[in-house]
C-alpha cells in the first residue's frame, strides 16, 4: 500500500469511529427535525398513492429514534409506517411507542424468530396500500426519498423501483462502492432483469418501493431462519417484474454500526454465516439458469453473477477462494 492510500485509510479509520457515528447522527436527526417542522407549517398533501413502511426492529435503541424521525421527515402526506417488534430486550418498542403520535404507526409483537419473519408478519399486517418499501431499524431515509419514489413509479407504471444507497459509517458518506454499475448508466425506466444483467449486484431489500399488488400477487416472502435472506426474495422480484425503473439518487442511509453488537452483514467470519450465503447464492444461480432455460435471462445474466461472486463475495471472505470460485463457475 503506498504511503498516500496509508494516510487515506488513516483518515477514514479515524473519521469511522464511534463518536463520529454519534456527532453524524446528531447532524442528520437535525436535518429531519428542521423537516418535520416545516412539514407542520406546510403540510403535504394527502391525495397521493399510499406508501406502507415496513421496518424489522430488534435491540436497536441506540438506532431506531434516527430512523423513525427520517419518517417523520417524509415530505409525504399518505404514509403507513408498520414496527414490528422481534422481541426486543432493550428500549426499542417503548422508543416505538413514542413516535404513536407523530406517525400513522402500527406496532406489531412477535416473540424473536428473526428478520424474515418479522418483515413477513409485517407485511401481512397490511390491509391496504399502493405501495410498499422496508427499513431496516438501524438505517434511514433522505428526507425526501419517498416523494422521489413513488414520482417515479407513477411515471412509468413499473412493478418496482430500486435506488442507490450511501453507505455511512461514522461522519463518512459514500455511496455503496459494490453496486455502482447497478447506477453507472443513470435513471433507468421499464427496464428488466435480461435488459440490465448487473443488477444481480444489489440484491438488498430495502432501497426499493414495491407495487403492492405485484409484490402480492406473486406471493413474494423471505426465507425464515436464514442469514442473507434478501438473496433469493429480490432475486425471485427481479424475475418476477415485466419492468423495474433504477433510480440513480441515494435515497438510502445504510449503517456500518461502529459500535455495540454489529449487523448480520457486518459479521463476516462467522462459519454459518459464509455457508449460509453460499447457499443462499447457489439458489440464487439456480434462478438465473432456470430463467435462462425459460427465455427470461441470458448468458449475460450469468456472466453478471460470476463476476459479483468473484469482485463482491471473495472481497468479503478471501479465504474461500476455492468455494467462490466454483459458485462462479458458468457450465
Amino acid at each position: 500500500m503506498s504511503l498516500v492510500n496509508r494516510i487515506l485509510r488513516a483518515g477514514y479509520d479515524f473519521l469511522s469511529r464511534p463518536g463520529f457515528a454519534k456527532l453524524s447522527d446528531s447532524l442528520l436527526n437535525s436535518e429531519y427535525h428542521v423537516r418535520a417542522f416545516w412539514n407542520g407549517v406546510f403540510k403535504p398533501s394527502k391525495n397521493v398513492p399510499k406508501v406502507t413502511v415496513v421496518i424489522p426492529v430488534f435491540n436497536v435503541e441506540r438506532y431506531l429514534p434516527t430512523c423513525l424521525n427520517s419518517l417523520v421527515a417524509q415530505n409525504y402526506g399518505n404514509l403507513h409506517v408498520v414496527v414490528v417488534d422481534d422481541g426486543s430486550t432493550d428500549a426499542s418498542l417503548d422508543i416505538a411507542k413514542e413516535y404513536l403520535a407523530r406517525l400513522n404507526l402500527t406496532i406489531v409483537t412477535q416473540r424473536n424468530a428473526g428478520i424474515s419473519a418479522a418483515r413477513n408478519n409485517g407485511v401481512k399486517s397490511i390491509q391496504s396500500t399502493d405501495y410498499m418499501m422496508f427499513l431496516d431499524s438501524d438505517d434511514s431515509f433522505a428526507a425526501n426519498a419517498i416523494k422521489q419514489l413513488v414520482r417515479q413509479a407513477e411515471k412509468t407504471g413499473s412493478d418496482f423501483v430500486m435506488a442507490d444507497t450511501l453507505r455511512t459509517k461514522g461522519i463518512v458518506w459514500i455511496k455503496r462502492i459494490d453496486t455502482r454499475e447497478v447506477f453507472a448508466k443513470g435513471t433507468l425506466e421499464r427496464t428488466n432483469f435480461a435488459m440490465h444483467p448487473a443488477v444481480i449486484q444489489d440484491l438488498t431489500a430495502w432501497n426499493r418501493l414495491f407495487r403492492w399488488d405485484f409484490y402480492k400477487r406473486h406471493g413474494i416472502e423471505f426465507p425464515e431462519g436464514r442469514f442473507f435472506e434478501d438473496f433469493t426474495t429480490m432475486t425471485r422480484a427481479l424475475l418476477y417484474a415485466d419492468a423495474f425503473d433504477i433510480l440513480a439518487k441515494p435515497i438510502y442511509h445504510w449503517r456500518v454500526r461502529t459500535e455495540g453488537m454489529r449487523s448480520v452483514t457486518q459479521q463476516g467470519n462467522d462459519a454459518t454465516k459464509f455457508t449460509h450465503r453460499i447457499e443462499e447464492l447457489e439458489k440464487v444461480k439456480a434462478m438465473i439458469q432456470a430463467a435462462v432455460k425459460a427465455g427470461r435471462a441470458t448468458r449475460a445474466n450469468l456472466e453478471a453473477f460470476s463476476s459479483r461472486v468473484l469482485k463482491h463475495d471473495l472481497r468479503l471472505h478471501p479465504d474461500k477462494l476455492e468455494d467462490l470460485k466454483r459458485l462462479a463457475a458458468i457450465d
